[in-house]
């Protein structure tokens, strides 16, 4: 009796040492990743946010994932550079050209009549994307995931706008530093507010237009409050999604090549996305009951004239490396892909 009790006891203690790793591989959680966005849940940005999360949590076998939390829910859009460089949120996406006046290389994104289009701008980004990376990581703690166009800032209001004259007095809607001084310079009055306000501002009348990407004119529903809409490809935006260097350090190697690998595979499909989408909204708006404008190639070269000195400053403020760079990838795009 006193073995077959020893034995017992044995095997018991054993059975806790082989259960252990089972037990405790059931208990542990992924590493979470919390990816913060202004836009709102169904907004085709944060769907693609979504596609993205999904690539990476699919292959990253439970040891981490990245949770997208949409419509400002974690975090203010104007606070996004700053909480992931502190790491109040792991990751975010954001408007580049919004924060140019953190850093000048920012309005790299939003240069005034910079590409012809929004298959130029698609090609900029990924070429652009490495050198926001570069400085970010050093400068704000954060490593570039991936970038992508999108579409231009165009014009939408309660007045045509088809001349360089049809500016003058007009208030508009601005949404970024680049977008404000593009509307002072062709005689606007810029009113500066966040862009989910044009629809609310136009309806009562403070203000007479709003520089918009056509996508957003369509979310927003702009045609309920607007008329006329004005496209050519005036101000190319592009977004960026980011992660805070030091979670991204402690990711193991392969994590974090996994995660590099899906920005890279989502960059390409969220660039796709937007310049089918670029080609349709024309289309879109029509139905919607605005009257839509193509800006003819003339008048666009006059308009970019007015901006050139303007331009030029933003070139000046980013430094010559860095800007020649811009320029010198713009000349490319602009080669392969006409107005």
């Amino acid at each position: 009796m006193k073995r077959w009790s020893l034995l017992l006891v044995v095997l018991v203690v054993g059975s806790l040492f082989i259960a252990a790793p089972f037990s405790y591989s059931a208990e542990t959680k992924a590493t979470v990743l919390r990816l913060a966005g202004p836009w709102p849940p169904l907004d085709p940005v944060t769907l693609q946010l979504k596609a993205f999360a999904d690539k990476f949590n699919k292959q990253a076998g439970g040891k981490y994932s990245v949770e997208v939390h949409p419509g400002e829910s974690l975090i203010k859009i104007n606070e996004s550079v700053d909480a992931v460089r502190t790491g109040s949120v792991e990751m975010a996406g954001w408007p580049i050209g919004m924060f140019a006046s953190v850093d000048k290389r920012f309005a790299a994104a939003e240069v005034p009549f910079l590409v012809n289009s929004v298959e130029g701008d698609a090609a900029m980004q990924v070429a652009l994307m490495p050198l926001y990376s570069q400085f970010m990581e050093k400068k704000f703690n954060q490593k570039a995931i991936f970038s992508f166009t999108c579409l231009a800032l165009d014009v939408c209001g309660t007045k045509p706008v088809k001349t360089a004259a049809d500016w003058k007095g007009l208030l508009t809607q601005s949404v970024s530093p680049q977008s404000a001084k593009f509307i002072e310079a062709m005689g606007g009055a810029s009113v500066a507010m966040p862009f989910p306000e044009g629809y609310q501002a136009l309806q009562k009348g403070v203000v007479n237009a709003t520089m918009q990407s056509s996508s957003m004119m369509i979310m927003f529903k702009l045609n309920e409050v607007s008329k006329y809409v004005t496209r050519g490809y005036l101000i190319p935006a592009s977004l960026i999604i980011v992660v805070n260097m030091d979670a991204y350090k402690k990711m193991p190697k392969d994590m974090q090549d996994l995660l590099v690998k899906a920005g890279k595979e989502q960059q390409k499909e969220t660039n796709d996305y937007f310049i089918k989408v670029a080609k349709e909204n024309t289309n879109t708006l029509t139905k919607m009951g605005l009257e839509v404008y193509t800006l003819p190639k003339a008048e666009r070269d006059q308009w970019a004239k007015k901006l050139q000195p303007y331009c030029d400053s933003l070139f000046s403020a980013m430094g010559p490396e860095f800007s020649g760079q811009v320029k010198k990838f713009a000349a490319e795009m602009n080669a392969k892909y006409s107005y």
